[in-house]
């Protein structure tokens, strides 16, 4: 091994410790956090200290990113950050500076383990650095809008029967938004919001469709703007529109089972018979107690 490794490692580590504890006993705000890009009914869990080091580690490289990246991605980049419900109230600064100091810090771990001569150990890690931010964000995304998914059903039947109880639709929403909670109750109280500092209904609405990747709440959207245009009773269109997305939803529950089938078949014959094939050959060897030092000549 090179001697000069276990010093630069230390060394490195040294410097990483000093500036988490900098960090850690600074402010705990981050920089160039921007209020109008959090959404106000989010509850999002603060960073962690870990995270909070990586962002410090990568807030230089920033002008590089955003130069990398360009105005369209950055747009898009905004847009996934919206849908993910902004996990540790991340901005689009905030996200490419912990993307960058994970490639930073990535990096540094596949050079060295490139001087120990684990060249494809080394690929692997680097290309970690570089996806994982990205992969991490799109879990985001799924988890949330799989959870908006399975609450809008509910929602529609709650607000369909207050809005025909009587109710206002503003307020029906309101009521229900704050009731039923989670990521669907997080995008209406804003939505609410949004009307109550000006907003049209229809600019409101439109926001959140296109703040989320649900094609459920793109229909729901859909359908409230197209009933409002016709005059349509608002209460019907709910119902039935619930009672189409749980048929939807069966639907694709179906298919998600058909498609399970021939994967636990693959599996099993993959892995679970050659398996059971290689013990019961063995076994069979065993107790035929063959002479295998004279079929070798050993």
């Amino acid at each position: 091994m090179n001697p000069l490794l276990p010093a630069t490692l230390a060394a490195l580590c040294t410097l990483v410790a000093l500036r988490g504890w900098a960090l850690l006993r600074a402010d705990t705000t981050p920089a160039g956090l921007e209020v109008s890009e959090v959404a106000p009914t989010a509850k999002a869990k603060g960073p962690s200290a870990t995270s909070r080091l990586i962002e410090s580690l990568g807030r230089p490289l920033l002008p590089t990113m955003r130069g990398l990246y360009g105005p369209r991605r950055l747009e898009s980049t905004r847009r996934k950050l919206g849908a993910a419900g902004r996990p540790e109230g991340l901005t689009v600064d905030r996200f490419l500076a912990k993307k960058a100091g994970f490639i930073v810090v990535c990096s540094t771990a596949a050079f060295f383990t490139w001087l120990n001569g684990s060249r494809v150990l080394s690929a692997m890690i680097l290309l970690v650095g570089l996806a994982w931010t990205d992969f991490w964000l799109y879990s985001e995304i799924q988890q949330r809008q799989a959870k908006i998914e399975r609450q809008l059903p509910d929602f529609l039947d709650v607000l369909a029967v207050t809005v025909g109880a009587g109710l206002s639709f503003r307020a029906g929403m309101a009521r229900v938004g704050a009731s039923v909670g989670g990521p669907l109750g997080e995008e209406i109280l804003t939505s609410l919001r949004m009307m109550d500092v000006g907003a049209s209904r229809r600019a409101a609405l439109e926001d959140l469709r296109d703040r989320n990747m649900s094609p459920s709440l793109a229909q729901f959207v859909g359908s409230l703007l197209q009933a409002e245009e016709l005059g349509a009773p608002l209460s019907g269109t709910l119902v039935e529109l619930a009672t189409e997305m749980r048929r939807t939803w069966a639907q694709q529950a179906r298919r998600r089972a058909a498609r399970t089938a021939p994967q636990l078949s693959l599996v099993v014959s993959l892995i679970l018979v050659p398996g059971t094939l290689v013990l019961v050959g063995v076994g069979m060897f065993l107790a035929s107690k063959v002479d295998v030092g004279g079929i070798f000549g050993g």
